[in-house]
């Protein structure tokens, strides 16, 4: 809830036009984190999970050693090529310099991926939340500082958003070591054949890393040849604050590949099935009433963060957070692919859904430019998750259930009916809804992880 609110202020006190700018800077940054990440927070997901915590550690070391390395040939690369990056990203020139102290805020994302994958691993809760807690507040002292105290004289919005990366940057890596206090000897490094088993399960991943970035910075990349900077700036802060809904699998799922990689590597596939329905049952009405929520309040969220210029971004906020709340009820499903090691069919379903997605988006530029976007987003993600869920069936059979389907139309439904009407309703009547779904849903998700069944993801 705090990223919205930063986010918002950053896209306000940079206007539109710089926004749109600023929106395809971190998709490069992004590319940047998912090249030199090489795959391995995939690693440590799978292989730390299974180990001793010394095992695991070397891992982590031997990893952040090897991405570091990556990084620095990254920014020197960056720094020489920034001119033509910049032209074939269509950034404006003056903010081309902002590429290579994106490889900055690359460093921080490399950190977060790995330390993420590291606590999930680990099973490591307490400290999944200290981390997450940790990476938020370092996302508020990082914008409050910049555009809110002002307390550097900055006149220009480039160096407002250099000096923004550098604080942010600065406050991840200053907090995240000590996040790994007592957690063991972090020296040791792995064994010449652990490194091979390491590598050899994260480096084929880079390929299908960069389809995800394909797919997830895409249609900021396709629009910015088909639409204005600023109604691409207006699009890419709906879809930013769509992009927040991920937390929400972060509540679900932190210990679902984990915990099913330990059920599976026991022979226990009934104890995978159980997880991951589980799971999805936990989701659902997590995710319906955050879309009923968004639908209350989406022209009031755009308001009171990013201002009156941006109230174009309410129709792609909702269309993109029900898109991303299909790709992670339904996504996992591609953890089977990770259970039985056949990573190589994740990258084909992903080349496929950016060969949709893209095309979509091409044609949605050609004829209405960002307007349609968000729904060329929705239909190439619903096809995806079907494809993906049939060929994923033929390794671990996990039925979905024909009551989660119907759920799932019930709530766009609901959603249109709520988005339609809720602006006319009385500001404390919102409110009153707000709350009694607040407090169901608390009270549901508490009796969910009570129970017998979802005990096994809490072993």
């Amino acid at each position: 809830l705090p990223l919205i609110f930063t986010v918002g202020y950053l896209a306000r006190s940079v206007g539109a036009d710089i926004f749109g700018n600023w929106a395809l800077v971190v998709a490069f940054q992004v590319f940047l984190a998912g090249v030199a990440g090489l795959g391995l927070s995939g690693s440590i997901s799978r292989l730390a999970s299974v180990c001793n915590v010394e095992d695991a550690n070397a891992y982590l070391t031997y990893a952040i050693g090897v991405s570091l390395l990556c990084l620095v040939a990254a920014g020197v690369v960056t720094l020489l090529m920034r001119e033509p990056i910049g032209l074939a990203l269509s950034i404006r020139t003056e903010l081309r310099w902002l590429l290579p102290v994106a490889v900055l805020m690359a460093t921080g994302s490399v950190a977060d991926g790995f330390l993420n994958a590291y606590f999930k691993a680990r099973m490591a809760v307490g400290r999944q939340v200290a981390y997450i807690s940790a990476r938020t507040l370092s996302e508020i002292v990082a914008v409050l500082l910049i555009f809110a105290a002002n307390i550097f004289p900055l006149e220009s919005v480039s160096l407002k958003l250099a000096a923004y990366i550098g604080v942010l940057v600065a406050c991840k890596l200053g907090i995240y070591p000590w996040l790994l206090w007592g957690m063991g000897s972090g020296l040791k490094l792995p064994s010449g054949s652990q490194r091979r088993e390491f590598l050899r399960y994260g480096i084929p991943m880079v390929p299908t890393l960069l389809v995800i970035w394909l797919i997830g910075q895409g249609d900021r990349l396709m629009l910015s040849h088909f639409a204005s900077k600023h109604d691409l700036g207006v699009y890419a802060f709906g879809a930013t604050l769509a992009s927040y809904l991920i937390f929400l699998g972060y509540a679900v799922y932190p210990l679902l590949l984990p915990r099913a990689s330990q059920l599976h590597d026991a022979g226990d596939l009934t104890g995978v099935r159980i997880l991951f329905q589980e799971a999805q049952k936990l989701f659902m009405p997590l995710w319906a009433g955050a879309m009923i929520i968004l639908a209350l309040w989406t022209p009031d969220i755009i308001a009171w963060t990013a201002g009156n210029a941006y109230a174009g971004a309410g129709n792609v906020l909702l269309i993109l957070a029900f898109s991303s709340g299909i790709d992670q009820l339904f996504g996992i499903s591609e953890y089977m692919f990770y259970l039985v090691k056949r990573t190589d069919r994740v990258f084909w379903l992903y080349l496929i859904y950016a060969a949709m997605l893209l095309g979509g988006l091409a044609l949605a530029g050609l004829t209405s430019g960002a307007v349609l976007a968000p729904w060329a987003v929705l239909a190439a993600t619903i096809a995806f998750n079907i494809l993906r869920y049939r060929i994923a069936q033929r390794h671990l059979y996990i039925p979905v259930a024909g009551a989660l389907l119907i759920q799932v139309l019930a709530l766009a439904v609901i959603t249109l009916l709520v988005a339609s009407f809720a602006p006319d309703w009385n500001f404390i009547v919102r409110i009153a809804f707000t709350a009694i779904i607040a407090i169901v849903l608390a009270a549901l998700a508490l009796k969910k992880m009570a129970s017998p069944s979802f005990g096994l993801s809490q072993h």
